[in-house]
């Protein structure tokens, strides 16, 4: 081949190559940004801009599994830990830039169950736990692996449940009453499960200022709570502006973690005050005696203050959740319907609830009084103290900020895996993992230790006590 024809060729090849570099590059750069977002709002104003597309939860659950594989390729390539290009963002990103972001978390507390959410968030912790501690890419895989099975079911029930599985045409219409009454059955749960903490405290409070003749002392306890939604909804409001502008929903988990522990400092005073006070012939006297005087103001302040926690503690959540619901009613028929029915009857009962603790609480005898009430803030207390931690080292993220040895305590303690997935201890703040257990039990050794010394006074130590 001549030297002039040789050089034509490879100028053709060169232009050839040059076009299919052109107009490949865009292709394979979407690829790269298609394959896996970093946050729900990153992917849905990429693929749903004018909101007309349906995301479904099998959509979501794909794209944590394509953020989580690209987590392990730079994992196994050897990539820093941290940085935009580290192997760490993508498995800390799919909580709490996707799995809370989305609705998902809210989605399948509400339509599934609260201990299904304790029981997938703990494998996220399990999964970032292998991860910071450096594990084999095999066993980061295996975790990795669990967890989007975990989402997968999860996705499938929830799909099924909206319609999500047929065309477009036939989403609202294949929910139908049913999808309405999933709706209102998640949203009166909420209400419920998450008024009955403040509620049981609340109620209490207010049978004991009454029993001791001191019902203008009520109104301490009625402020608060008035308070705390007014701060609720003010909450709600900041937390939803925060997460909705970085995508990110751990300032409402720090949030829930502080005012829980904040809370559990006040239940033990509250707990050892009443505990004081158990024995009738003591508080027979000191009833009789002061009733004119009151309760002190610090006592009621105390009172109060608790109150305030026990509602503020749950409110913005509460208010965060509805809002979930509303985003979704217009979808789905007689939904608004569902999700006001399903408030006004979750307060409701509620409300029932504080009656019967306030009325049947007034006539039960002195003694059981005061004690079953000093029992109930001591349990609220380590309950508080065990959601508290919770919220704070494993959704909040404090865990993994710290690594070594505290986030290995947030992971699952594999003999107790199964109290993972039991609603009952999960409204008791109780979860299979070191962080939340050890306080725990170090708080109930104290309590018991603090309800015996105090039980086994003589009687008129117990009456000048019950006087302080």
């Amino acid at each position: 081949m001549k030297k002039g024809t040789l050089k034509r060729v490879l100028c053709l090849f060169l232009l050839l190559a040059a076009a299919v570099g052109i107009f490949a590059l865009p292709a394979f750069a979407d690829g790269e940004t298609a394959d896996y977002y970093l946050s729900y709002k990153k992917y849905a104003a990429a693929e749903n801009p004018d909101g007309s597309k349906t995301i479904t939860y099998n959509d979501i659950t794909d794209q944590i599994s394509n953020l989580l594989e690209e987590g392990l390729r730079r994992y196994e390539s050897g990539a820093a830990r941290d940085g935009d290009d580290g192997y760490y963002k993508p498995f800390t990103n799919s909580y709490g830039f996707w799995y809370e972001t989305s609705g998902y978390e809210k989605t399948v507390m509400g339509y599934i169950s609260g201990a299904r959410v304790n029981e997938v968030e703990l494998q996220f912790s399990n999964m970032k736990k292998a991860v910071n501690n450096g594990a084999d890419a095999e066993d980061v895989r295996a975790e990795v692996d669990k967890l989007v099975s975990m989402l997968r079911e999860d996705a499938n029930t929830l799909d099924a449940l909206f319609g999500y599985t047929n065309t477009d045409e036939e989403i609202t219409e294949s929910g139908g009453n049913g999808l309405a009454w999933a709706t209102f059955a998640a949203v009166f749960g909420i209400i419920l499960r998450e008024g009955l903490e403040a509620i049981l405290i609340v109620g209490a409070m207010v049978a004991y200022l009454i029993k001791t003749g001191n019902k203008k002392g009520t109104i301490f306890v009625y402020v608060g709570s008035v308070v705390a939604l007014a701060a609720s909804v003010v909450l709600a409001i900041i937390l939803y502006t925060i997460t909705s502008g970085t995508s990110n929903s751990i300032p409402q988990e720090i949030t829930e973690g502080v005012t829980a522990l904040l809370a559990v400092a006040v239940l033990i005073y509250v707990s050892n005050w009443m505990i004081s006070k158990a024995e009738s012939e003591a508080w027979t006297n000191y009833i009789s005696d002061k009733v004119s005087d009151s309760a002190d103001s610090g006592k009621l302040v105390a009172l109060g203050f608790t109150s305030f926690l026990a509602v503020f503690r749950e409110g913005a959540e509460v208010i965060l959740f509805c809002q979930q619901y509303f985003s979704r009613a217009g979808s789905m028929e007689h939904g608004f319907l569902a999700v006001f029915a399903g408030i006004i009857l979750g307060l409701a009962a509620v409300m029932l609830i504080f009656v019967l603790i306030r009325v049947f609480g007034v006539k039960i005898p002195l003694g059981p009084f005061f004690m079953a009430t000093s029992i109930l803030m001591a349990v609220m207390s380590i309950a508080f103290l065990g959601s508290g931690m919770w919220e704070l080292f494993l959704d909040g993220g404090l865990a993994e900020k710290i690594g070594g040895r505290i986030q290995s305590l947030a992971g699952t303690i594999p003999s107790l895996s199964w109290m993972s997935g039991n609603d009952a201890l999960a409204f008791f703040g109780i979860y299979p993992t070191w962080i939340t257990l050890a306080p725990q039990l170090i708080l109930t050794v104290i309590t018991i230790i603090t309800f015996v010394i105090t039980m086994s006074k003589p009687k008129g130590k117990k009456a000048e006590k019950a006087e302080k």
